[in-house]
């Protein structure tokens, strides 16, 4: 597709990672973004999928435009889809397009899931395990108007919502957080999240507790990104239940997440009988003290983000060809260009993963990665 990179990527035999990366600014981004609709759609249809998850990063004055093409579509209207500022590393409108879907059990399997009756995510049961994905997520809804406030309403919300379908956060594996001036308030987010945390069982107390670390939290992203709804936070969630096996990713090479004061894991595999399915949240270079590396020097960070990165997937047997999806997160446009650089020197030139320009939690980080890998 003329200034795009469509990757279809299946995990074992019912399940699909569409990523769409735009690779040059197209001198109309309303054909773009039909564009991009119209081959995911086709893609789904070639596949026998129905999508489970959408998640689109762009501009936001981008956000309605895109809304009404994508309802042209009947694979893709009606369906909840989450649509997070971020900007392309050219040109405006769209900067990529992720979708995760599934293999259809039947008409209703899988299934949106209604919150108040707004669509905000979607079920998907297979064999004896069930995939709960929420999009969208703010606590703007309920009328809170701090940063706090509505990042303790936002997790309430995906807690009701996951308690809606017999699931909570202790079956969660993954978090998406986009936080409204991420560098403002990302340690006041920390403690909130901490706080929920704790309410809802996952950092329970020194009996369940590893080295003043909890034994399970989920792998996150949480970084620069504005919504919609003008909310100061949203966020994905995406739980697992049933018959699987959830491990925790050790992460050799940097600290516990927790040890610093955020509530998350560096990774997540899950296990099913056909594959594994390694979730590695937002990376960037910081040390195993948790100190930033090589401020201002995007070659020196974005090498010490690849290497960790791979070290952490191949804990479960990976290596970077297993990557079905990936976000590559870039404080400077410019920056591009040195990822772009070292990713051909390194044989990662088709690796696929979509471009946003956003802060990082940091000041002096300038790159950040996540990444799902998979292995049979």
């Amino acid at each position: 597709m003329d200034g795009c990179t469509v990757f279809a990527l299946e995990v074992g035999p019912d399940q699909l990672h569409i990523t769409v990366r735009i690779d040059r600014n197209s001198k109309s981004a309303n054909a773009t973004a039909e564009n991009i609709c119209a081959e995911a759609a086709s893609v789904l249809d070639s596949y026998g999928m129905r999508m489970l998850n959408e998640r689109v990063f762009g501009t936001l004055d981008f956000h309605e435009t895109y809304a009404r093409i994508r309802e042209r579509f009947p694979d893709m209207a009606q369906k909840p889809f989450s649509y997070i500022q971020g900007a392309p590393v050219h040109g405006d409108g769209l900067s990529g397009v992720q979708i995760h879907a599934v293999k259809p059990v039947s008409d209703e399997n899988p299934r949106i899931l209604y919150d108040g009756g707004r669509p905000c995510g979607s079920v998907w049961k297979r064999e004896d395990a069930t995939y709960v994905h929420i999009a969208g997520i703010h606590g703007l809804q309920s009328g809170s108007r701090s940063r706090l406030d509505q990042a303790a309403s936002m997790f309430e919300a995906m807690n009701r919502l996951l308690a809606s379908q017999s699931a909570d956060f202790r079956n969660v594996v993954r978090t998406w957080i986009y936080l409204d001036d991420v560098l403002e308030w990302y340690d006041v987010f920390n403690s909130v999240r901490t706080d929920k945390f704790k309410s809802f069982g996952l950092i329970p107390g020194s009996a369940d507790e590893s080295n003043g670390n909890p034994v399970y939290l989920p792998a996150s992203t949480g970084i620069g990104g504005r919504n919609p709804a003008g909310a100061f936070c949203c966020g994905d969630v995406l739980a697992v239940t049933g018959n699987v096996e959830v491990s925790v990713l050790p992460g050799m090479l940097q600290p516990s997440a927790y040890s610093y004061g955020s509530a998350f894991s560096r990774g997540i595999c899950i296990e099913e009988k056909e594959y594994r399915q390694v979730f590695i949240s937002g990376t960037a270079a910081i040390d195993e003290t948790g100190r930033s590396l090589y401020p201002q020097d995007a070659e020196s960070q974005i090498m010490k983000t690849l290497e960790v990165v791979e070290a952490l997937i191949s804990e479960k047997g990976a290596k970077f060809k297993d990557i079905r999806s990936a976000t590559v997160y870039l404080k400077r446009a410019g920056d591009w260009r040195v990822y772009e650089k070292l990713a051909g020197r390194l044989g990662l030139s088709d690796l696929p993963a979509v471009f946003v320009v956003a802060d990082i939690c940091r000041s002096e980080l300038l790159f950040e990665m996540d990444a799902l890998a998979v292995v049979d």
